[in-house]
Parts: structure tokens; sequence; C-alpha cells
């Protein structure tokens, strides 16, 4: 065989055998850190052991998310704004205070902008900028007499530019940039201490006064006044008021001029104004807006302001109608609104949340106790549940803020707007997790968890939670078997029988004797029975979906599979017509058995259909496919043989896996035949086996398994090798047929083959009659017609047409 190209020497090629896991990397580093070692790893081993701590965070967190859902409000807009006229009365349904926002908001701005802005005052401004001037000059002063300044006019100006390599220092010691223009004006007077004292004299009299940037951006039009804080370190924290007017503007160049003039006639007027730039180029702020401390001052002064209350009782009118909306009816409506939303959150979810939790984990408590080995709940089929309630109630949600928006306005004088409600499609919940789950302990106590959800989230309608209750029971029960998508429908009618009798019931003891009871009854029944119906379209709906994305098999998907004209099915009929028969037989014998002991016998009678589909890579090898006198096996060692028989297995997954054909068929595949031994082949391995050869152990002759985990597939095993065993008889009688029967099935349950699914002897007992019954029913005699009927043709080498 040929080396992958990228392959080494003495290395064996990239297959998924040599693959490893990183993630199996990752688990040795954290086993590495030994944090099981220490006192909090020990500590929360003990509490996952003990209360299975991460399940229950899971399932709280979940709990918060539903009981938010549940909680939050949909605001209802009304028909009309602010200007229009109100088509009906509008009243209060509770008693509140609430705060006048317009005449409060007054208050506050007027009490804001009474507070001056602050500013930061730095005494020693001109104290640093003059320090930094006088070093600056002194430095470049000491550099300019160091250097050899020649009397040529173009060597003088090559050795000014070279003086430009202390321009940064300059710069730096001066505390601000400067223009090389300017730098060579210095340096062609000589950095002049008459320049600095110009300049420091006229900075001193500048920093007389108070200067900050562009203060009119900051300062209102209406004050005449700011508020000034010392921040040197010399009366620091000191406050004094400012007076607009004295305020110099840095931004504005006018305001600084030079009003010392001393020794300044000396220069010239290009000079004077080089001299003018540069002290202005040396000023900074000595006021400094502090945003913060203003910010926090104003906010103080709006807190300070007590609210304007005005009070609002419960039925008092807010709008009538036939009158215009103002802004204040709104404002109020707008109040009520929040009021309910804020009163259902924070605490109130928080407590339900909890309340679920541990209703969640009783549920555990309960289905762990006392369903054991009966009921296998996986995390898929949790978080398949965890969705649909929370898709249901999300769903219910948008349905009653339609109804309200949509038909409760408009409708409500006509019909009561409770009836509403019952037509909501909340059975679908139960209805897709029937369907996807058969386990009835598990649909029962998920529809009662959907029922204290619907019950709360409606403003505690115990009612409606009784309702939905029974009729989720219902809906569930009805999906049961599901044999073809019309009992889709039966159920939703079946469903909405069930709750229009409730509703009547509860109803009736409820609100006859109350105003208006009669005609909420009459239209709630109605309602009820399409409440049915649309929970089966819903259902209908999304089981496709939830099939898909989480590989579930259904009984509506089972029915898919079970056509004969399913392109595995129509592909082994050509290759493997021998297998085909054999698993056709083998699906009638297991769907009769899954009848007597109460499993699904469409999913057993579908998943012997494909459970021989690895066959058909090598049905020549396999006797019921085999022509007389042509056996394979009679060329190769037993190993080889054993190896092929094994292979149709992790043949048929991979078939199965491309197909889709679902978890449980696959599963059926895998298990249908155990860890049971290939006796032929191992007795005929011990035969030629000689006496230096190694031992042979039985495990090299065995399937790999597992053993069958549910009944299905322990009936499809059973059912397997009966039949196949029944085929081989010569003179299939009745006792000889009950004999292989009962001797398989012994032997399968002495070899523990039965041990990890749910067969009872009791249950075993019925298959073994169910299978007797239909072998005889294949195998019975049949009698010799007399010639004048058509019989005794074969004796001449004629058939009958």
């Amino acid at each position: 065989m040929q080396r992958g190209k990228n392959t080494k020497k003495g290395e064996s090629p990239a297959t998924r055998v040599n693959y490893e896991d990183h993630s199996l990397k990752f688990l040795d580093w954290v086993d590495s850190i030994g944090l099981e070692k220490t006192f909090f790893g020990r500590a929360v081993q003990f509490m996952e052991e003990k209360f299975f701590i991460r399940r229950a965070a899971l399932i709280f967190l979940y709990c918060v998310l539903l009981s938010y859902t549940i909680f939050y409000e949909l605001d209802v807009p009304y028909n009309f704004a602010v200007g229009d006229v109100a088509q009906f009365d509008v009243s209060s349904p509770l008693a509140f205070e609430m705060i006048d926002e317009v005449t409060t908001e007054e208050k506050r701005l007027k009490s804001e902008f009474s507070v001056p802005v602050v500013y930061d005052y730095d005494t020693g401004v001109f104290e640093r900028v003059s320090t930094n001037l006088m070093h600056a000059f002194r430095s470049m002063r000491a550099y300019y007499r160091e250097t050899q300044w020649p009397k040529n006019a173009a060597e003088h100006r090559a050795k000014v530019k070279d003086f430009f390599q202390h321009k940064k220092q300059f710069e730096k010691e001066l505390g601000v940039g400067v223009s090389d223009f300017m730098f060579e004006w210095l340096i062609d007077l000589k950095f002049s201490p008459k320049v600095e004292f110009i300049v420091m004299r006229n900075l001193e009299n500048w920093y007389n006064g108070k200067i900050a940037e562009a203060p009119d951006r900051f300062i209102p039009i209406n004050q005449m006044n700011v508020l000034g804080r010392v921040v040197h370190k010399n009366n620091l924290g000191r406050e004094f008021p400012i007076s607009r007017s004295e305020i110099l503007d840095l931004q504005v160049p006018e305001n600084f001029e030079f009003t010392d003039k001393k020794d300044l006639n000396r220069f010239s007027e290009s000079d004077q104004a080089n001299l003018l730039y540069f002290a202005r180029s040396l000023m900074v702020p000595n006021l400094t807006l502090n945003k913060q401390e203003t910010a926090s001052r104003r906010q103080a002064a709006r807190d300070a302001v007590i609210p304007v209350t005005i009070t609002i009782k419960k039925n008092q009118s807010i709008i009538s109608q036939g009158s215009v909306v103002q802004p204040f009816q709104m404002a109020v409506i707008r109040e009520i609104e929040n009021i309910r939303t804020d009163k259902r959150k924070d605490l109130m979810a928080l407590s339900m949340a909890l309340m679920l939790s541990v209703a969640i984990m009783v549920f555990f408590s309960y289905l762990k106790r006392f369903t054991i080995n009966k009921v296998r709940i996986e995390f898929k089929d949790v978080s398949v549940m965890m969705l649909i309630a929370f898709g249901v109630v999300f769903f219910t949600k948008i349905y009653l803020f339609m109804i309200d928006a949509a038909f409760a306005s408009k409708l409500g004088h006509l019909i009561p707007p409770t009836a509403f409600l019952f037509a909501a499609p909340v059975a679908a919940a139960p209805m897709l997790v029937g369907l996807l789950i058969s386990y009835g302990e598990i649909v029962w106590l998920f529809t009662a968890f959907m029922s204290v959800c619907l019950g709360i989230m409606v403003d505690y309608n115990f009612s409606f939670m009784f309702i939905s209750l029974v009729g989720g029971i219902a809906a569930a029960r009805g999906v049961y078997n599901c044999k073809t998508r019309n009992d889709l429908y039966f159920a939703g009618v079946r469903t909405g029988a069930i709750n229009a009798l409730m509703i009547a019931f509860i109803l009736t003891m409820t609100k006859y004797d109350q105003a208006g009871g009669l005609k909420e009854i009459l239209f709630s029944i109605p309602l009820g029975f399409l409440g049915g119906i649309f929970s089966a379209l819903v259902a209908m709906m999304f089981i496709p979906l939830l099939e898909t994305v989480f590989n579930y098999t259904t009984d509506v998907k089972l029915l898919e599979l079970s056509n004969l004209n399913h392109p595995l099915l129509k592909e082994m009929i050509v290759k493997a017509p021998g297998t085909y028969h054999h698993s056709m037989m083998v699906g009638s014998m297991v769907e009769a058995a899954a009848e007597e002991i109460g499993a699904n016998p469409l999913l057993g009678k579908v998943m012997c259909y494909y459970h021989d589909i690895g066959k058909m890579e090598h049905a020549n090898y396999f006797i019921e496919n085999q022509k007389p006198g042509q056996n394979p096996h009679d060329h190769i060692s037993p190993f080889m043989s054993k190896t092929l028989l094994v292979a149709h297995v992790k043949d048929g997954v991979e078939m199965g896996t491309t197909f889709k054909l679902g978890k449980p068929i696959i599963d059926g595949i895998i298990q249908h035949h155990g860890t049971t031994l290939i006796s032929y082949f191992y007795n005929k391995a011990l035969d030629l086996k000689k006496e230096d050869d190694p031992e042979i152990a039985d495990d090299d002759f065995r399937y790999p398994g597992p053993k069958p985990q549910f009944r299905e597939s322990a009936l499809c095993m059973l059912a397997d090798s009966i039949e196949a065993a029944a085929r081989s008889l010569d003179e299939p009688t009745p006792a000889r047929l009950q004999n292989i029967v009962r001797n398989i099935i012994q032997r399968k349950f002495s070899d523990a083959q039965l041990d990890e699914c749910n067969l009872t002897l009791k249950d075993i007992s019925k298959v073994e009659a169910a299978f007797v019954r239909i072998l005889l029913g294949i195998y019975h005699q049949r009698i010799d017609y007399p010639r004048s009927a058509g019989g005794g043709l074969g004796d001449v080498g004629h058939t009958p047409s």
C-alpha cells in the first residue's frame, strides 16, 4: 500500500485511530493542577455528588429567564394620541400617586442653572511660566557662548542651522512649542536678557488678571458671576466669586497687549511684533473649568427640589369618550403601564424562579426514586423541554398582546376579553413533548409545570391553570402512538372538546352568578375548542423543525421511514433480497410482540426494517443471500469471516447516519446483536487450531455491543435470531418452532444479553407467545390441492399459473 504524501517512514498514515482529541489535553492539564485535592475542590466535589450543584445552577438560570419572561408586560398601545378624540372611556384600574414631571422639571432646571459655574484658580501659573522662561534662556545663552560664530555670513547661517540641535531642549524647558522662525529670531538676538525681562514683566502684568479659555462657551448668558476655587497650596480650597467681565478669553489676542513698554523702543517694529507673539505663546489659563464639580453641584441642586405630586384614585376617569386627549392624560396612562410593569419584575420574578427550580428538582427526584431503570431522560430531552416551555410562554405572551391590541379594544363590547384567553394554543407544548418523548411520567410532569407557569402568567388565573393541566394531558394522550399526520388533527379536536367541557364546568362554578357571567361562558366554550385545534396546528408546524435540529425520531417520522419505497429498502431488495425478506419477517414479529408488552410497535417494526442494512456491502457472505453450494466462507479463515459479519453493524450505522434514520433506529442497528458470541465461526476456529497456536478467547468472536438498552432493540435481537433459526428448519412444525423460540430466548437470557433493557419475565413470556403465533402463521402447513383444482402439477414439472 502506497504511503501518504506527507507520511514519514516508520509512521502510520493519518487515520481517525491516530487522532487525538485536544479536549483530552485540556482535561489532562486541569488534572495536573490538582484543584480537586484542595479544600475548596473537595468541598465542591462533595456538593456536586450530594446535591448536583451544577445541574441545579443551570436549572436556576433557566428558571430566572423563564420567570422574567412570564412577568414581562408588553405595552398595549391605545388607538389614540395627544390631540385625538377618544373613542371610549378610560379609567384608572388602581390608586396611585404620580409626579407632575413637567412642573417638577421646570423647578429643577431653574434650581440647576442658578448654581454658578465653578473654575479652579491656580495662583502659581506665573511662577511656573517665569521659571521655565528663565531656565530656557539661560541654557540657550550658555550654548550660544560655547559656540564659535564665524564672521562670514554663509558660514554664520550654517552655524545657526547647527544650533537648531538645542531647539528641543529649549522647548522642553520652556514648556511650549516654538516655531523655527521664532527660534532663529531668538538666536539672532542671542537670547538677550532684555527680551527675557520684557516678556517676563508683561507676563506678570497679564497674570494679575483672571484668564480662561473660551469662557463664553461654558458660562450661561444670564450668569454674571462664576465661582473660583484656589488650587494652589496657599489658601487651598478657598472659594470666591469672580465677575464675568473680569475674565479674559485666552483665545482673543487683543486681550493681551504690552503694558510695560520699558526698553521696548530699542527694538524695531518687527522685533516688537515678534516679542508680543512670543509672549502670547507662553500664556496658559489660570482659570480652568471644573466640569465635575459644576455638574455635581447642579445635580445636588436638582435633587434638592421636592417633586410635585398628584393623586389618582382607583376608577377615576382619565379620559372621557369624545374628549380630546391631553398630554397630561397620556402621562397618567404611561404611569399606570409603568407601575404594572415594575411591580412584576425583580423580587417576584426571583421568587418564582426559586419556586420553579424547587419544583423541577422535586420532579427529577421523583423520577429517580419511583422510575428506576424505566425512565431515562437525557440532557437533550431536558434541553428540548426547556426550549418548548420557553417558546410556548413567549408565544402565548405575544398572542395575548395581539389579542388585547387588535380584538379586545374593538370587540370588547361584544365578546368578553377574558374569553380570548382560552383560544391560546397552550396545549401545543404537551403535544410536542408527547411526540418527542415517549415516557408518560415525564410528559405529565412537564404538563403540570407548564400549567403552573401559564396560570401565574395570566394574573394567577387558577381556572386557566387547571384547564391547561387537564387539556394538556388530553393533548399528550392524543398524540400517543400517532399513526398518521391526521392523528394530530384528531388530537387537536379531542383537546378542544376536553377544553370546552372543562371551561363549561369551571366557569359555571365561578362566573355564573356574576354580571355578564353567562355571556362569558357562552363565548369561552367555542374559543376553548378552537384553542385545541390551534394547538394541533402549532405542533404540526414545529415538530419537523425539532425533529431535524435535535435529531428526534417521532412516530410521524417513523411512518415516513416505514414506507417500503425508502431508498435504503429499495436498494436492499436488489442487493440483498434474502436480508430484505428476513427484515420484513422480523419486523412483523417485533410489531406483534411490542403490542403485547406495551412497547412502541411502530418503532420496533421500523427498526427491524433497517437493522441489517449493513449487509448490503457484502451480501453474499450472509446465508440468507447465498445460492446453494456457494458459500464464500469456505475459502477464508474463521477470523476473517467473523470480521465480515461484525462489519455489517458498522456499515449499517454509517448508512443510517448518511440517510438520517434517527438515533433510535441507529441504536437498534448497534444493539441488535449485543455482545453475542458468533458460535459457528468460534467453534470452527477451535477445530482448526493447532497445538502450538495461542489460545482463542471467545471474546474475540463476540459482537462489540453494547447490549440492548431498550425494549424494542431487545425484541429486535430476539426476533432476528429466532427468524434466522426458523428459516433453517426443513420441517417447521409447531413443536419445533416453539422449541426454537423458547431455546433462543433462554440462551440470550442466560448470556446476559437482556440485562440492560427493561424486559421483565412477564414481558418475556408474552414475547415468546407472540413470536410463536407469528411464526406459525408464516410457516403453517398447507394442504395438497386435488389435481382437478390445480394440485399435483408439480409432479410433471408444471407450476400453476
